[in-house]
């Protein structure tokens, strides 16, 4: 394969493009799973916020503890379409990349919808490809990530149609859609709004108890995240892959960042102005009629 064409290896399941490192049977699974009442239920493009909200709802059903390790986190809010396993506490929390619009839905459950900018979103996705076990991306170019980002051929499916259909879900009274960017300007405003969302009680926990506010909000700052979400290649097949046939590149293992930095716009500095073209001409072939963009108008 041309160095100028490589893509990360993916599968294709029943018409839609999946990681290699997920298993078919426990991804049918995934699309068939109905939430129970009071699950609570996240869903995010890759490489969006997913495991930074995830803190934030654990801080605050947790009054403002954190898991110790990245492993501790994942377990307790595990994607259905990677492993197949359900957290046993109270609420239940569930993760997935799956589409808001692909997954069961219950009136009952909570779902909390992250959405970031496609340009940002790219960037970091090209870091993350180029580090996880068995994608053979290692030497992928970031022309190379954003042709795939485009195509749906990163084995996480179509960003732009994933984003299309949380935005038309947004106003549901049992989803919580917020931006990235949002989230990242308005911390502690977002925050609160979530706690509310996800029960009266921590609401009002967060509003009386300042210093388990306070406390939430240096924890899930990405200082402090970056202390303890520290993993690898092999920790990573451990929690994240079933599949046998995916193999690590190296015996030893490889240092995965899964907080960056969190910057809103450092995109501007790799994007070429072909790469930029051709994200705008998918983003106005799929949003035609319906102003998603309007979310990132000053990024």
């Amino acid at each position: 394969m041309e160095a100028s064409k490589r893509r990360p290896t993916y599968q294709v399941i029943d018409g839609d493009n999946v990681s290699i490192q997920i298993l078919p049977d426990i991804y049918r699974q995934a699309l068939k799973f109905v939430p129970e009442n009071g699950d609570i239920v996240q869903t995010t493009f890759p490489r969006c916020g997913s495991h930074w909200v995830q803190q934030i709802i654990q801080l605050i059903l947790n009054k403002g503890e954190s898991a110790k390790t990245f492993a501790e986190l994942a377990k307790r809010a595990p994607f259905i379409e990677f492993s197949g396993e359900l957290s046993n506490s109270s609420p239940r929390l569930i993760r997935t990349h799956l589409p808001l619009g692909k997954i069961q839905f219950n009136d009952k459950a909570k779902y909390v919808y992250v959405a970031r900018n496609p340009w940002d979103c790219c960037l970091s996705m090209f870091y993350f490809l180029r580090e996880l076990p068995g994608l053979n991306f290692e030497d992928g170019l970031f022309d190379d990530c954003v042709d795939s980002f485009i195509e749906g051929t990163t084995g996480s499916g179509d960003w732009f149609q994933h984003v299309l259909s949380g935005y038309k879900l947004k106003d549901q009274p049992n989803v919580f859609f917020v931006t990235y960017e949002e989230l990242k300007a308005n911390t502690a405003d977002v925050v609160l709004r979530l706690a509310f969302f996800l029960g009266e009680e921590y609401g009002l926990m967060l509003q009386k108890d300042r210093q388990v506010f306070y406390s939430v909000l240096e924890k899930c700052s990405f200082s402090y995240m970056k202390t303890f979400m520290k993993t690898d290649t092999h920790e990573i097949m451990n929690l994240f892959v079933n599949n046998p046939s995916v193999e690590t590149q190296s015996d030893k293992p490889v240092e995965v960042k899964i907080v960056r930095h969190g910057n809103v716009g450092d995109w501007k500095g790799h994007f070429t102005d072909e790469n930029i073209a051709k994200i705008r001409a998918k983003i106005e072939d799929t949003f035609k009629g319906v102003d998603v963009m309007s979310l990132w108008k000053d990024v």
